[in-house]
């Protein structure tokens, strides 16, 4: 029953990775035992009601996830998926408040450093991040059981969990972080260098074709940065998940390909009066966004892959 299926898709990607499928597939089994006994009982096939009954009887996924998870000292053991969940919420608006200021500061620079701020919005979100974990700990651990997961979770709705795709799998947190970091400092840097003349001093000069594709690469980034927030804070694929990162990459793709083409793309010049100059070659940049073209592709023929089996997995249950 696809129903079931989307139940236990959200439980496992509250579950550890080495006991998600197994735990899934037990939990799965133990589901459809349940329907068969409520068919049995009512003389008929169970309508989707019916079922949706029986698995709010059951539980919120992160309900059941949290029996199949180790006893934790600080957090019971009923609240660590939703203490999970509240932290990764809290980091989020961590993450964008800093992201405002550093914006607002940049906009109020008479020669804005792209770069600075970056990092400064880095650090600041790794210290108000510690910050915030203590204070949501310290509140979870003085609840302890006197707040349960059912006074949070006590009106959810089978029928409105999210059609997880890939059968559970669930997003690298590592992964969307540093994509996330990456980023932040690729933008900040990339728009360093065009409106300002020297650093360090050095002068750098970039062409005017790389200069032509700075809007198109900003747009694209920040639709990454976005993309990689919903994969870090939302670590599981859906359709429209995979559809939007999919088209963002073949953004990059196409974008990618008309950096292959530039000529002289960058050329560094320090020393008095430009005594001495880099230029890189050609062929260094080319074997650089072949590389970045290399990555891109791959990541594009994974999200293929999972929407088909996705696409494959309805058509089973629908059949």
């Amino acid at each position: 029953m696809e129903l079931l299926q989307r139940y236990v898709d959200n439980v496992k990607i509250y579950l550890p990775g080495d006991e998600r499928d197994d735990i899934g597939n037990e939990l799965y089994s133990g589901l459809l035992d349940q329907c068969d006994e409520l068919s049995d009982t009512l003389g008929r096939e169970a309508t989707e009601s019916e079922v949706a009954e029986l698995l709010k009887r059951n539980g919120h996924p992160m309900e059941v996830a949290a029996g199949y998870r180790p006893r934790k000292a600080l957090v019971s053991e009923a609240l660590l998926p939703l203490y999970m969940q509240v932290l990764k919420w809290v980091f989020l608006a961590v993450i964008i408040g800093n992201g405002v200021a550093a914006v607002m500061g940049v906009l109020n620079q008479p020669q804005p450093q792209f770069l600075d701020a970056a990092l400064a919005w880095l650090a600041g979100s790794i210290n108000a991040g510690l910050q915030s974990f203590a204070l949501v700990t310290l509140g979870f651990f003085l609840a302890g059981e006197s707040l349960s997961f059912r006074d949070v979770f006590g009106k959810w709705e089978p029928r409105n969990l999210p059609r997880v795709a890939a059968a559970g799998q669930r997003i690298s947190s590592f992964d969307s972080a540093v994509e996330l970091v990456a980023m932040v400092l690729v933008a900040g840097w990339l728009n360093d260098l065009f409106p300002a003349t020297g650093f360090g001093g050095m002068e750098v000069t970039v062409s005017s074709g790389l200069h032509a594709l700075l809007p198109w690469l900003n747009g694209v980034i920040a639709l990454s940065l976005l993309m990689a927030l919903d994969k870090l804070f939302l670590p599981f694929w859906t359709r429209a998940k995979l559809v939007v990162e999919s088209a963002i990459r073949l953004l990059w793709l196409f974008l990618l390909g008309r950096l292959y083409y530039l000529d002289e793309v960058l050329t560094v010049q320090w020393g008095g009066a430009g005594e001495y100059f880099w230029e890189m070659p050609q062929a260094y940049w080319q074997l650089a966004v072949i590389a970045a073209i290399l990555g891109t592709g791959w990541g594009l023929l994974q999200n293929l892959w999972r929407y088909r089996q996705t696409v494959g997995a309805t058509r089973h249950f629908q059949g």
